[in-house]
């Protein structure tokens, strides 16, 4: 009798650190997409928390491949967080009001300062 090679235990949660500097275009974010969506699914996870840490600029192509890996997470009823932000890319999500500001509504991402304090969250709402 062969077991799943996972049925023994779970991956709650992923971290990925994102090494471009500057995601820009459509080729790179086709390549990051593809990238992040076979990490989630190969490794079951059911959170991916994504530091943001070296990202400098974020275009909006650079939208996409996070927009596949949240709808994604969102079926298994998991979730996308950020980690690191740059004041600069922080700034581009808050525009686009894809990250929470003071005062505003529910946004598709949640906001961590750094990753340590993002897995904490994870494993924190999982208790509750």
């Amino acid at each position: 009798m062969t077991q799943s090679p996972t049925t023994h235990f779970q991956c709650p949660v992923l971290v990925l650190k994102v090494t471009e500097s500057k995601i820009l275009g459509d080729d790179l974010a086709e390549v990051l997409r593809e990238q992040f969506l076979a990490v989630a699914v190969q490794s079951q996870a059911q959170n991916v928390i994504l530091d943001f840490q070296t990202v400098k600029y974020l275009s909006s192509a650079g939208f996409r491949p996070l927009l596949s890996l949240h709808r994604l997470l969102r079926q298994q009823g998991g979730r996308l967080i950020f980690a690191n932000l740059t004041p600069e890319v922080r700034e581009i999500f808050e525009i686009t009001r894809l990250i929470s500001t003071r005062g505003a509504g529910p946004a598709p991402f949640e906001v961590f300062a750094t990753v340590p304090e993002a897995v904490a969250g994870v494993y924190q709402e999982n208790k509750e």
